[in-house]
């Protein structure tokens, strides 16, 4: 993926946020951290940095963002960043696109000035015609009337909206929920851009109950409703924000809203939205009366939820998290500790409790929880893992250099490829020996982990030999090595490259196929030459001159 090229990659919703936050001024800083590396500080619900490193053609070497989004890789604010990044290199082209757009919205301005109050009208109205969500989204738009006509003409707009996507098959099709989302995101800007807090909060309800219906009714094989779900919280979350700083009976009136809402049907089957909700509460509690009734509705609602399901116990468990913050920020420490101690039968506290021991340096009582843990927990591999890590640090406190190298060896062929680290520094012995019989140990090892782990060993030593004969085995893992191995291996790199293309076309049967193997061609002619790519391609051509299409992306080839 290219700076050039990351559209046609990312989601379409997510890119359409990220242009957002990029237009919108939401990048408030920007520097060069090194040769091709960028951090970004982009403004969101909160400030969040951006990292992305190029190569020198513009490929995204990687790209992370501390953001606590996890519905896919790229988050808006690297998408955000990404259209930066496009600005920065291809700034005399912007600029004269820019000037392009501007050219032809001067030419339509100049046609709409010259045209009467009437004619605009008959324009409007043409354009309107029949379109109900149109009407309403202008009537909103520019009418002046008082917030709770404000509201009513929202509500109108979301019937419209759903109306029209419904159709009458009473369903939002895959291909249409993203434009019905799109629609729907309008409002939250509405709601972002009212200063009547309390109107802002009633649309963003309003939005936030009907992305939770539209699962119901809409194909969300797609994630983009899930999405308008977390950004309508998003939107709330942002609202209780701006009530920080006022009078304590309006924060108590947000409050009470967000409770009661906190309480609808509409959760019933959606509880991890519920307890977004809860959270949002919870920024209320310094306020002792609306601690205490916070407190209660959770305590009333962990009583109606059973342990003995996976997800009674989790619910229950993020509930309890809640009730856990406040009692350490407004309980004493003792009371907190006690809390913590009743319920050592949920991860969470359990995390806690072994980090008060790491704390008071008790590391043999770490050690224990940490066995005990890993054998209740046996068929949950992450936590397994979890509970592993914690007793090889508090092995490594206690200086236990033989359970430290058991262990990490344990933790390394489950797949934390950092305990590779660990252990060459714990050998004492022949460091080559080491390595050689580690790596043969992986080769062998069947665990879903091992290819990974040994990849990742291999190419830590740079051990360029082992690495070719993986690519000989793995011919379809070229391009990511080719480089690396050109230099010491160039006529080994050239037949394996041969034999993935061939493979890459054997197996095509599309012209999107087909152009996925001229990519393959174009990177080739890198590493081989344009004589070499030439043979390749006249080969193809004789193999699949049945297959017009292919043969008409061979020819596009330069």
């Amino acid at each position: 993926m290219t700076i050039y090229d990351f559209e046609d990659y990312i989601d379409e919703i997510i890119l359409d946020r990220g242009y957002d936050y990029y237009v919108g001024g939401n990048i408030i800083d920007l520097y060069n951290s090194g040769k091709n590396e960028y951090i970004f500080k982009i403004q969101g619900s909160d400030d969040y940095e951006v990292m992305v490193k190029l190569d020198d053609n513009g490929e995204i070497l990687y790209s992370e963002c501390n953001c606590p989004y996890d519905y896919g890789p790229i988050c808006k604010h690297q998408v955000a960043a990404f259209y930066k990044l496009v600005e920065i290199f291809s700034s005399q082209n912007e600029a004269s696109n820019v000037q392009k757009r501007a050219k032809e919205q001067q030419d339509i301005k100049e046609v709409l000035d010259n045209l009467s109050k009437e004619e605009l009208i008959d324009i409007i109205m043409d354009l309107i015609g029949d379109d109900e969500t149109l009407k309403n989204r202008i009537v909103l738009r520019y009418s002046k009337v008082d917030s709770k006509q404000e509201l009513i003409r929202c509500r109108k707009l979301i019937n419209s909206i759903v109306r029209k996507y419904k159709g009458r098959d009473g369903f939002i099709s895959y291909n249409e929920t993203y434009d019905f989302v799109s629609e729907m995101e309008d409002l939250l800007w509405k709601a972002r851009d009212t200063e009547d807090i309390f109107l802002a909060l009633d649309i963003a309800f309003l939005v936030l109950e009907e992305a939770i219906q539209a699962f119901e009714y809409a194909d969300d094989s797609g994630g983009s409703i899930d999405l308008l779900v977390s950004d309508a919280i998003e939107v709330i979350g942002d609202i209780v924000f701006r009530s920080e700083n006022l009078d304590i009976n309006l924060k108590k009136e947000i409050f009470s809203r967000l409770l009661t809402l906190s309480e609808s049907k509409i959760f019933d089957g959606w509880e991890s939205y519920r307890i977004d909700i809860l959270w949002l509460c919870a920024d209320f509690v310094d306020i002792e009366e609306l601690r205490d009734k916070l407190v209660s509705k959770i305590e009333y609602l962990v009583s109606n939820w059973s342990t003995e399901n996976r997800y009674g116990k989790y619910i229950t468990e993020k509930l309890l998290q809640i009730l856990y913050v406040i009692k350490e920020r407004y309980g004493s420490r003792e009371e907190a500790e006690q809390f913590v101690q009743e319920h050592l039968e949920f991860d969470f506290f359990k995390e806690v409790f072994i980090q008060k021991c790491f704390r008071e340096k008790e590391y043999e009582k770490v050690i224990e929880l940490a066995l005990k843990w890993e054998e209740q927990d046996r068929q949950y591999p992450g936590l397994v893992s979890k509970w592993k890590k914690m007793r090889y640090e508090a092995y490594k406190k206690l200086s236990l250099k033989e359970e430290q190298m058991k262990l990490a060896k344990e933790l390394l062929f489950d797949g934390n490829f950092e305990y590779y680290r660990e252990l060459k520094e714990l050998i004492t012995g022949d460091r080559a020996e080491f390595y050689n019989n580690l790596k043969q140990e992986l080769k062998n090892y069947k665990g879903w982990h091992g290819k990974d782990i040994y990849l990742k060993v291999i190419l830590e030593e740079n051990d360029l030999d082992e690495l070719m004969e993986f690519v000989k085995e793995n011919p379809t893992r070229i391009e990511e090595y080719a480089d690396k191995l050109k230099d010491k291996f160039k006529d080994e790199v050239i037949e394996v490259y041969k034999k993935y293309i061939k493979l890459a076309a054997s197996s095509s049967s599309n012209r999107k196929d087909y152009q996925k193997v001229c990519g393959i061609l174009k990177r080739y002619k890198k590493v081989a030459g344009e004589q070499s790519q030439k043979e390749i391609i006249n080969e193809l051509m004789r193999l699949y001159k049945k297959r017009p299409a292919f043969i008409d992306e061979l020819s596009k080839i330069k």
